[in-house]
């Protein structure tokens, strides 16, 4: 009976010992005996006589595994994490130098279900190994196998998600989808040494804008680019450019709902995205050879005003344009290192369709850009193309016109009606270091009048010249004499209405009634005022002929006699002189 308790005691101390050890150290040697391990546990294995031992372990939810194992001098551990077909999610090999030290770690981010995992010593030796399998469920992280857009990951925007390369050929890919029209700013955390590339895509795989991260020593923050997309689904790739194998990266993509970001692709007339005048538009240009192209549809004749915000080391250059290629006005931002604010250039245009192109001109593309298109309708701005008679603008006189001359050979040309023979003014604003010729002249090209404005640097006003003129059509021609191209400038041509004849004039100061003047040799629609002094003054009455005579009613002259001073203004002339007459006192 003692035989028999000692041996049964010896046994079980034999039992336990064996299930003591098998709870730290597991032998699995085949997939199908692999042995469900927990996460986020530390575990123990060990290799004896064969090559590879399995392990079994399921994910609750999506999430990101963290594969450890314990580093060992001059042994080389090798474990991969495989689904049941075989298909391989990711690997790592231990490091066998002499002072190592710590866990050899890879991380991949996988859905919820169940995985193995497979571990040999590289070197075919035996001996025990120490492991873990961690786990953090999180939607944010990539999600293997993701390495074609047919696997890709959902994306929320505005989101941050985590994930890591397997090796140098591998792709990770991320579905994002836009609800309306607007700007994706694409961020990829930067790390030293370490080079990631990445770049959204359609699913034709065209590419609407692309980034590499910095690698350089002391890097920080985010490398980001952004582009302006319609409402739709879109791809995003990240891959390894340099040295990123089993390096953590952080990606994520902000949305900002807008429909006054450029909407690539738009780099053709066909394409291009509409442009409301009046309002700021931002985009950037993807590479150097990159256009963004925007139609705008003036409603009417006016003045258009292109601006676009200025960078330090960065220029960019942008032109308007019709639908035949024909460039209107372009312009060159400054990329000085202290510049500010915005680059402006103006232009007089007609009613109608126009395109306006953005492109790099030095060192802009991924940089953003602000981009606006103001306009003024206005009858009274020169509408291009008016570089010859033919093309000339109509023009009215006695009302300032403006204009620029877009280089130093254009000309601005405008088409005049003189309604009667008379005396014709002309007028043309002055400006510092800058000089105008404006000449008049007929069809056949004969020059009545030449006037250059001041260029001094303390000029101001106009310069201003007369000439007699003939009833007949005219041509006012506007050129660049110095400095004047891309510079704002005004002018008048101006011609008085010729003063009536005093003889025609009569005045009946009446006594105890209004009095009143009566004026014959006027026209219909000649418009008579009468003022009580020779220049300024008050005005005592106007009216419009309807017939060759009119007759106006003053409340009171005075008693005494005395003069009033009459001017006639004919449509499309300006006021006439004054003329003086006289009157008696009032009877008694």
């Amino acid at each position: 009976m003692k035989l028999f308790s000692r041996f049964t005691f010896a046994l079980g101390i034999l039992l336990l010992t064996v299930i003591l050890f098998k709870q730290n150290t597991l032998v699995h040697a085949a997939i199908s005996d692999a042995a469900q391990i927990e996460l986020n546990k530390s575990l123990i294995g060990n290799i004896t006589n064969h090559e590879e031992d399995y392990y079994k372990f399921t994910l609750p939810s999506d999430g990101n595994v963290s594969l450890q194992v314990k580093q060992q001098s001059g042994r080389t551990w090798y474990a991969q994490i495989q689904d049941s077909s075989g298909k391989i999610y990711e690997n790592l090999y231990t490091d066998n130098s002499e002072l190592v030290e710590g866990y050899a770690v890879s991380q991949v981010g996988l859905p919820k279900g169940t995985y193995y995992l497979k571990i040999m010593d590289y070197y075919n030796d035996n001996g025990k190994y120490e492991f873990k399998v961690n786990f953090l469920a999180s939607k944010f992280f990539e999600k293997e196998s993701n390495d074609s857009i047919t696997y890709a990951n959902q994306m929320i925007l505005n989101q941050n998600y985590k994930g890591s390369m397997k090796d140098s050929g591998d792709d990770d890919f991320y579905k994002i989808y836009l609800p309306t029209a607007g700007n994706v700013t694409l961020y990829v955390k930067q790390k030293s040494n370490v080079q990631w590339y990445t770049h959204i895509q359609n699913s034709k795989g065209e590419i609407y804008e692309s980034l590499y991260t910095d690698d350089s020593e002391l890097v920080e923050g985010y490398a980001k680019v952004q582009v302006g997309l319609p409402k739709g689904n879109y791809y995003i790739n990240i891959s390894d450019s340099y040295n990123t194998d089993d390096i953590p990266y952080e990606i994520k993509t902000v949305f900002n709902k807008s429909t006054n970001y450029e909407k690539e692709f738009n780099n053709s007339l066909t394409a291009a995205n509409a442009m409301n005048v009046n309002q700021t538009y931002k985009g950037s240009i993807s590479n150097y050879y990159d256009t963004d192209v925007y139609k705008i549809t003036l409603p009417s004749n006016g003045n258009v005003t292109l601006s676009m915000k200025q960078s330090a080391g960065a220029s960019w250059y942008a032109h308007i344009q019709d639908s035949k290629g024909n460039i209107y006005e372009d312009l060159y931002t400054d990329y000085s290192e202290l510049v500010k604010g915005y680059a402006k250039t103006q232009i007089g245009l007609p009613k109608g369709t126009y395109y306006i192109k953005v492109s790099d001109s030095n060192n802009s593309y991924d940089l953003p850009y602000e981009i606006k298109a103001s306009f003024t309708a206005s009858t009274v701005y020169e509408r291009e193309f008016n570089d010859n008679l033919t093309s000339a603008n109509s023009m009215k006189l006695n009302k300032f016109y403006y204009g620029r001359l877009s280089n130093s050979s254009d000309k601005d040309i405008f088409k005049f009606i003189v309604p009667t023979d008379g005396n014709v003014s002309l007028y043309m604003k002055q400006l510092a270091d800058a000089s105008w010729h404006g000449h008049i002249q007929n069809s056949h090209g004969d020059v009545y009048t030449d006037l250059y404005t001041n260029s001094d640097d303390l000029v101001s006003g106009y310069a201003s010249t007369k000439l007699w003129l003939k009833k007949g059509t005219y041509y006012f021609v506007m050129q660049d004499s110095f400095n004047s191209y891309d510079r704002p400038y005004e002018f008048k041509i101006s011609m008085k209405s010729n003063p009536l004849s005093a003889s025609k004039i009569k005045v009946y100061n009446n006594k105890g009634k209004s009095d009143s003047v009566s004026v014959r040799g006027v026209a219909k629609g000649d418009v008579v005022k009468i003022y009580n002094t020779s220049s300024k003054g008050t005005l005592l009455a106007t009216k419009e002929s309807t017939d060759s005579y009119v007759s106006l009613s003053i409340k009171q002259l005075g008693q005494k006699g005395g003069k009033i001073y009459v001017t006639v203004t004919k449509s499309g002339l300006a006021e006439s002189d004054r003329v003086a007459v006289s009157f008696a006192a009032e009877k008694k």
